[in-house]
C-alpha cells in the first residue's frame, strides 16, 4: 500500500501568504533604509556645499568689507504673481492661503525668495551659439509635431514660452540695440555667483552684437581699469577681445583681465567652488574647474532649464536663452540668498527635499493660523546657514 510522502508536500495557501508578507516587509524595510541613506547623503552634500559658499562669502567680506551687494531682481513682497519663467510680474495678487492651488501660491512665494538670486545669467559664447540655435529649432519642431517622448517637456509654462518664442542665434537681432534702455534689456542677471566668480572671465565670451547694445554703453556700466597701466579700458568690446585672445592662447592678454583687482581677489576662495557649480560646459578659473560633473551636457532637456530674458521696453516680445552658473543643493535645487543693505549679514539656505520654503524677512507672527500651518510644513526640512 502506497502512502503519501510528507517530505514532498507543497506549501499551503496560508504558508504562501506568510512568505509573501515576510518578503514584502523585508523589501519595505530595505526600501526605507535606502531612502534614509540617500536622503542623508543629499543632506550632507547640501551642508558641504553651503559651507563652501560660506567660505567664499567670508573671503569676499574680508576683501571688500561687506557681503556681496546683490541687487533686487524684483521685490521682497510675496504679493506679486510669478511669470512662466519664475520671476515676479507687475500683477499684484495677495496670497490666498485657503486657495487649493498650492503650486500657484508656491510659485508666487518662490519668486519673492529669489529676489536676490544665487545664479548669474549671461549671453552664451560664440561657440555655444550654433548648438543653441540647433536645439531651439528642434524644440519648435517638437511643439509642432508633438514628438513622442517629450510630451512632459513642453507642458510647463516656461517651456511653452521658449517653444513659442522667435529664437534667432541668441544675438538679439530683433532688439533695437541703439535705443533700448539697458535696464530693461536683461542680458545679464547679476546674482550672488557674479560676485563670487571673476565675472569678466566668465561673461566675456558672447557674440559681438551684444557689445553694441545700449546696456554696455550706459554711463552706469563703465569698463574697469587696465591693471597694467592704470587707464580705463576704452570699451567693453576691448575687454572682451582681451579675454577672447587669452582663451586662444595669448596669456598676456588674459593676464590683463585676470589681474584686475576685482577679478584676481576671487582666486583666494576659488578652490571652494571646485566641481560644485551647475553649468553646461567646462569653466576653469585660476586653475580650478568649477563645473559639477552631474550638470550634464547640453541637450533638449537641459535647454528647457536654461534661463531666458524678454527685452521689455523695446517693443519686442521675443525671448532669448541665457547661459547660467548656479550652485544647487543635494536635491538639485538652487540655494536661496538674502542680504539686506548695508550687506553686513546674510542668510543662505536650502528648501530641503520638498523645495518649499518661506522668506526669512517676513515674520511668521504676521500670518494667520492657516498660513502658519502651511508654512510650518514647508520649512520643517529647510537647511539654513548659521552665518546670519
Amino acid at each position: 500500500m502506497k502512502g503519501s510522502n510528507p517530505m514532498k508536500r507543497g506549501f499551503t495557501l496560508i504558508e504562501m501568504l506568510i512568505v509573501v508578507v515576510v518578503l514584502t516587509t523585508l523589501m519595505t524595510i530595505i526600501f526605507k533604509l535606502s531612502n534614509i541613506g540617500g536622503d542623508s547623503w543629499r543632506r550632507s552634500e547640501t551642508i558641504s556645499r553651503m559651507q563652501k559658499l560660506e567660505n567664499c562669502l567670508s573671503g569676499y567680506y574680508a576683501a571688500f568689507g561687506s557681503y556681496p551687494p546683490v541687487k533686487l531682481h524684483g521685490t521682497r513682497s510675496i504679493n506679486f504673481e510669478a511669470s512662466g519663467t519664475g520671476v515676479q510680474t507687475d500683477n499684484e495678487r495677495e496670497v490666498n492661503w485657503g486657495d487649493s492651488s498650492e503650486n500657484q501660491r508656491w510659485d508666487q512665494i518662490r519668486a519673492a525668495c529669489m529676489a536676490q538670486p544665487v545664479e548669474c545669467d549671461f549671453p552664451f559664447d560664440q561657440d555655444y551659439a550654433d548648438m543653441i540655435k540647433s536645439i531651439s529649432d528642434t524644440l519648435k519642431e517638437i511643439v509642432a509635431d508633438k514628438t513622442e517622448g517629450y510630451e512632459s517637456a513642453w507642458k510647463t509654462q516656461s517651456a511653452r514660452d521658449k517653444f513659442s518664442a522667435g529664437f534667432d542665434d541668441g544675438g538679439g537681432a530683433n532688439i533695437d540695440m541703439d535705443n533700448a534702455d539697458w535696464r530693461n534689456v536683461q542680458l545679464f542677471r547679476f546674482g550672488l555667483m557674479s560676485y563670487l566668480l571673476p565675472r569678466y572671465l566668465v561673461m566675456m565670451g558672447a557674440k559681438d552684437k551684444f557689445y553694441d547694445s545700449a546696456q554696455w554703453e550706459s554711463s552706469n556700466a563703465e569698463p574697469p581699469c587696465d591693471p597694467f597701466d592704470g587707464k580705463r579700458f576704452s570699451s567693453w568690446r576691448t575687454l572682451k577681445n582681451y579675454v577672447e585672445n587669452g582663451f586662444n592662447g595669448d596669456n598676456m592678454s588674459m593676464a590683463r583681465v585676470a589681474n584686475i583687482p576685482s577679478q584676481s581677489v576671487c582666486a583666494r576662495w576659488m578652490p571652494n567652488l571646485k566641481g560644485i557649480c551647475t553649468v553646461y560646459h567646462d569653466i576653469t578659473l585660476f586653475g580650478v574647474n568649477i563645473r559639477d560633473t552631474d550638470s550634464g551636457s547640453m541637450s533638449i532637456d537641459s535647454f528647457i532649464d536654461m534661463p531666458i530674458f524678454t527685452p521689455s521696453g523695446t517693443g519686442n516680445t521675443d525671448q532669448y536663452v541665457l547661459d547660467s552658473v548656479r550652485v544647487q543643493d543635494g536635491w538639485g535645487h538652487t540655494f536661496y540668498y538674502y542680504s539686506p543693505a548695508p550687506y553686513q549679514r546674510y542668510t543662505l539656505w536650502s528648501g530641503g527635499p520638498n523645495n518649499r520654503t518661506f522668506p526669512p524677512w517676513i515674520s511668521r507672527e504676521s500670518l494667520n493660523s492657516q498660513a502658519n500651518r502651511v508654512v510650518a510644513e514647508w520649512v520643517k526640512d529647510d537647511i539654513r546657514s548659521m552665518s546670519n
